[in-house]
């Protein structure tokens, strides 16, 4: 499938969704950006609150060998998790080249390690069967966790929303500073369920509950 890809190939990515009361914390955050800065991308294309393990592309007709490997993938995953889901901790807001604005997985909680071990063994199940996407920034050499809060924003989106956040304008993932005063973040969310989604346009394909 990776050879000689059909121009019409799609993007599918593989994520967390948080449970109910995860969901709502974060979605608050997005709305209140929205609203601040006009860009409405997340909450305008349905896209649900996440943090994605890894986007690939696939040409037509693999959509039944992209739900073969993400069952295997489902079952992976209940073993390292114990069946339970997973308990996040957030450690503040940080941005991708002032373009993305997310919430930061603590890098020194045992739930980051566990995310890590997903995202290998996830690349291991797909990556002979379907291409990286995204720039192949996903590759568990290049992956940075994260909850997207704001995406595709302008110079001008971003530095409406950045103080809010404690985020420099010329920041582009280094130090974050001050958070608002008025501004709460999310300290923490509970993974529930696994994901397979159509990117563009958002469309959830199946999920696997922990």
């Amino acid at each position: 499938m990776k050879n000689g890809r059909d121009p019409a190939y799609s993007t599918y990515a593989v994520s967390l969704c948080f449970d109910d009361g995860a969901t709502q914390s974060v979605k608050a955050v997005q709305e209140r950006l929205a609203q601040i800065c006009g860009n409405n991308f997340l909450i305008e294309h349905s896209v649900p609150p996440h943090v994605t393990l890894g986007v690939f592309h696939a040409e037509p007709g693999a959509l039944s060998a992209l739900q073969n490997a993400f069952d295997g993938f489902a079952k992976s995953a209940r073993d390292v998790l114990g069946g339970q889901g997973l308990d996040l901790e957030f450690g503040g807001a940080d941005c991708f080249l002032n373009k993305v604005v997310f919430l930061a997985l603590k890098k020194d909680s045992p739930s980051f390690a566990s995310l890590k071990t997903l995202n290998e063994i996830l690349h291991k199940k797909f990556l002979p069967l379907f291409e990286a996407g995204d720039n192949r920034n996903y590759l568990p050499e290049r992956w940075l966790p994260h909850a997207a809060l704001a995406v595709k924003l302008s110079p001008a989106q971003f530095e409406k929303c950045a103080p809010l956040l404690g985020l420099s304008s010329a920041q582009g993932g280094g130090d974050s500073f001050g958070l608002a005063t008025d501004f709460v973040l999310p300290q923490s969310g509970r993974v529930a369920a696994l994901s397979l989604a159509l990117c563009k346009p958002y469309k959830e394909i199946c999920r696997a509950e922990f």
